[in-house]
């Protein structure tokens, strides 16, 4: 279950120091490459940030990968893809591009994938008690809408120092832990070290011992590539019959970006403004403005997300049929949207269930990184 070789561990243990190292690094360029997350409207942050967080984690799976002697991703069209959206995340972090053009890359970046490689989501599982779901012909554009729907909700999650990260960084161990079990090494040792190069980013973007501020951000970059790696992971985990885990089990897994994203967007589309319309109806935000500390927050939703995990693992152990898992997951959605619609109702619940330990002055003053979404 994990007979790795000896230059595999030592890549998984040295991720964290890689991912930090390369991090530091880069931060010495951010202000030459335009790197740099300034202080504005609709952001939070009071400093200058650099935005080379996701740069450094992505050549940290890379050469980790290669230097262990792995097939790089075991995907050529993957790398192509990953290589892709860091570019176009380089150059919006750097410039701001269009909604447009990074949705586009995000497409080309996902039809790279499904060209190239058989990972696809080829069944969407028995939703309605009634058989499986098989997509035929259909599978290509969910497998790319998949990709670019993860992608998508890990970029808009990135309100928050630490947040992000760390709500991927759950369900990345969650599938680490589903790989072992399922008698997968090589995909335990990719999704073991890329947990490690979260670890190391995120010592620097979490607010630790007493740090008052994020030192680094992971920008649209990490975003997109997290997302990617993300999404990838899950489909092969639960695209096909027969895989490790169904894939209502895999939807569970990203539950807090993918609750997140949907319930934003379809308050914005109520509100007849356009998906990508950028404002702070987040639930961060909202969790924020009740009283809430940066690090509470990212407690509290990294909190959700395991939850969310360890919850459909279980069911899926204990044979919980998919349509249940299904229409409670529909359920979990209405209530995410409606205590986003009624911000106070939400608000007022949150600090009865878990009282804040920071008063809202300070902790709004002290909020981290809220991006251009």
């Amino acid at each position: 279950m994990l007979d790795f070789v000896g230059g595999q561990w030592l890549a998984v243990v040295l991720a964290p120091l890689v991912a930090r190292s390369l991090a530091l690094g880069l931060m010495r360029f951010a202000v030459r490459w335009n790197l740099i997350d300034h202080p504005g409207h609709r952001k939070v942050h009071d400093h200058p940030t650099p935005l080379v967080g996701g740069l450094a984690i992505f050549l940290t799976l890379l050469a980790l990968q290669a230097a262990a002697g792995h097939v790089p991703f075991q995907s050529w069209s993957l790398i192509l893809a990953l290589v892709l959206v860091t570019a176009i995340g380089v150059a919006d972090d750097a410039h701001e591009l269009s909604h447009r053009a990074k949705f586009i890359t995000q497409v080309m970046g996902a039809a790279v994938i499904v060209s190239g490689t058989s990972v696809w989501v080829t069944h969407m599982g028995d939703l309605a008690g009634l058989g499986v779901v098989e997509l035929g012909k259909w599978s290509m554009l969910v497998t790319i809408i998949s990709f670019v729907g993860v992608m998508n909700a890990i970029n808009m999650i990135d309100g928050l120092d630490g947040l992000s990260g760390c709500v991927s960084l759950v369900p990345i161990l969650l599938m680490a832990y589903l790989a072992a079990a399922g008698n997968a090494p090589g995909l335990l040792f990719e999704l073991l070290l890329f947990a490690g190069a979260i670890l190391g980013f995120l010592s620097l973007n979490l607010r630790l011992c007493g740090r008052p501020k994020a030192l680094v951000f992971m920008g649209d970059t990490g975003g997109m590539v997290i997302g990617m790696l993300l999404a990838w992971y899950s489909t092969k985990l639960a695209g096909a019959p027969g895989s490790i885990i169904q894939p209502i089990t895999a939807v569970w897994l990203l539950a807090v970006p993918l609750l997140d994203m949907g319930s934003v967007m379809l308050l914005r589309l109520h509100q007849r403004k356009s998906p990508f319309h950028a404002d702070q109806q987040h639930m961060h935000h909202l969790l924020l403005m009740a009283g809430y500390s940066v690090n509470q927050v990212v407690a509290i939703m990294a909190g959700f997300s395991l939850f969310f995990g360890v919850v459909a693992i279980a069911a899926e152990h204990n044979g919980v049929p998919e349509a249940v898992m299904f229409v409670t997951f529909l359920g979990l959605w209405g209530a995410y949207v409606a205590g986003l619609k009624h911000p106070k109702v939400m608000q007022a619940m949150a600090r009865c269930i878990v009282p804040p330990l920071a008063g809202r002055a300070s902790s709004a003053a002290s909020a981290g990184a809220a991006k251009k979404d």
